[in-house]
C-alpha cells in the first residue's frame, strides 16, 4: 500500500507540476527568441528555468489544495510563466544578468588559467 501512495505522489509531482512548468517556460523562451530576434544566452535560459519552475514548485501545494485535479497543470504552467516574467523584470531592472555573466566568465577564466599552470 505505501508503494501506491509513493507512486501517486511522484505522478502528482512530475506529471502535474514539473512537466507543465518546464514546458510553459520552454515555450515562453522559444517565443521570446523568435519575437525579439536577440541573442538569448544560456545563462538567461538557465535563470528562466530556475525561476519559473521554482515559482511553480513553491506554489504547487497551494495550487493542489485550491484547484481541481484537472486544472492543476494549467494553473502551474501559468504560475511558471508569471514567476519567470516577474523574475526577468527584476533581473533586468536590477542588472543582475550583467553581474552573473561577469561572475561566470571570471569563474571559467579561473578554471582555464588553473589548467594552464599545470
Amino acid at each position: 500500500m505505501p508503494e501506491r501512495v509513493i507512486n501517486s505522489e511522484f505522478y502528482q509531482f512530475f506529471i502535474k507540476i514539473l512537466f507543465p512548468a518546464f514546458l510553459a517556460v520552454g515555450l515562453k523562451i522559444a517565443i521570446e527568441m523568435k519575437n525579439s530576434k536577440t541573442k538569448v544566452t544560456a545563462l538567461n535560459v538557465f535563470l528562466s528555468m530556475v525561476i519559473g519552475v521554482g515559482g511553480a514548485y513553491i506554489c504547487s501545494d497551494w495550487v493542489s489544495s485550491y484547484f481541481d485535479a484537472d486544472n492543476v497543470s494549467i494553473v502551474i504552467a501559468i504560475i511558471a510563466i508569471l514567476s519567470d516574467k516577474i523574475g526577468e523584470f527584476l533581473i533586468y531592472k536590477l542588472n543582475i544578468d550583467i553581474f552573473l555573466t561577469a561572475i561566470t566568465e571570471s569563474f571559467f577564466d579561473f578554471i582555464i588559467n588553473l589548467k594552464g599552470k599545470k
